[in-house]
């Protein structure tokens, strides 16, 4: 029996590298910006399953991005944000390689995302981000050959992870004293009590950046099992 499907291995690593060369490159911006609104969709919903409001959302093709609520749990909206965008990542690739539903995952995708585009999003390049990339997960969902929403949305899956992983290491291990969601827990629970407000930051940092890396290890590992119709007896 194959526990290990080194056809889709191969293809994921091929998208590893690719992203890596290409991280720079105006090519993979448009896959870099969907992890913000990802990144920014998980405050938004988690303020709501907490009981809060989301007043707007904001995403900037810089690959930066706000959400501005109202109530709920403001512990479980900051760390919905990095570790949002890791479980959707992980989701995404998960159902796209072990699943025949990447299609209708494409799809409900974009519908997603253009509700999200239209009821929360404030600002014009992330109205038309949000708008545009939906439809086109919209198109793929209802009109590619399914091999192809298959690889797109591996890609987006794995990219999504491994941008939580880059983004935690730039935003907070390396800059703890920027402004980031890591900045904010700190502040907010002041935990652990005997440190300072920067060192706060990086234990956060430290704690996301280690489930980041254990949760995309877990994803990739479970995507690349083969599917019950591939295994061979």
């Amino acid at each position: 029996m194959r526990t290990l499907d080194w056809k889709k291995l191969l293809g994921l690593l091929v998208i590893a590298v690719g992203a890596g060369v290409l991280w720079q490159s105006p090519y993979l911006q448009p896959a870099k910006v969907f992890v913000v609104f990802l990144h920014e969709s998980g405050h938004a919903l988690a303020a709501l399953a907490s009981g809060g409001e989301v007043r707007e959302m904001r995403v900037l093709l810089e690959e930066s991005g706000m959400v501005l609520s109202a109530g709920g749990s403001p512990f479980w909206t900051l760390m919905a944000g990095y570790l949002g965008s890791l479980v959707f990542g992980g989701v995404i690739l998960v159902v796209s390689s072990r699943t025949p539903l990447s299609k209708s995952l494409a799809f409900a995708l974009g519908v997603g995302m253009v509700a999200i585009t239209v009821l929360y999003m404030r600002n014009a390049s992330g109205f038309f981000f949000g708008l545009g990339f939906g439809a086109a997960l919209v198109i793929a969902g209802l009109f590619l050959p399914r091999v192809f929403a298959d690889w797109i949305l591996r890609g987006l899956g794995l990219v999504s992870c491994l941008y939580a992983i880059y983004d935690i290491t730039s935003d907070v291990l390396l800059r703890p004293e920027a402004q980031s969601d890591a900045r904010m827990l700190a502040e907010y629970t002041s935990f652990p009590p005997f440190l300072s407000t920067e060192q706060q930051t990086l234990t956060w940092g430290i704690l996301w950046v280690l489930v980041a890396l254990i949760g995309t290890w877990f994803f990739l590992a479970l995507a690349l099992r083969p599917a019950k119709s591939d295994v061979d007896f």
